[in-house]
């Protein structure tokens, strides 16, 4: 799928339930406005098509090695049973949130202000925003 102005996610496409389940397992915790963001990282990285982030599809940025923790485990399959009704929360709203304005300021990065990470990666990034527990920051 590419990306651009674009009228509504298709659910039955590979990119929508790939984007659906990396929101899912990156941000289910949070807030819907942050799940948002998440949402829009993802999409902003797909825009720019870099190779090391897995190109300009969005299931190719969700899925790209190392680049959202929820894919380097089985959490996602596990945690979706578990915590159905916010995977149906945020599948409601998703379809339309690129209709929106993007919350992050065009961020491609995030990281959780809860969690201690070497954050090597945020140097010579700009940040953006903070929304929720999560600060937003755009590559040079």
């Amino acid at each position: 799928m590419l990306l651009g102005n674009m009228p509504r996610l298709d659910r039955r496409s590979r990119d929508y339930q790939v984007l659906l389940d990396t929101v899912f397992g990156e941000a289910r915790e949070e807030q819907e406005m942050v799940q948002r963001a998440v949402a829009w990282v993802i999409k902003n990285r797909a825009d720019l098509n870099r190779a090391y982030w897995g190109g300009k599809t969005i299931a190719g940025v969700c899925q790209h090695l190392r680049q959202f923790g929820c894919w380097n485990s089985d959490q996602i399959r596990k945690n979706k049973y578990e915590h159905r009704e916010k995977f149906c929360d945020i599948n409601a709203w998703l379809p339309n949130v690129y209709l929106t304005s993007d919350p992050t300021g065009g961020a491609d990065h995030y990281y959780n202000v809860n969690k201690k990470e070497n954050l090597i990666w945020a140097e010579g990034c700009k940040h953006t925003t903070k929304i929720g527990d999560l600060q937003f920051f755009k590559s040079p």
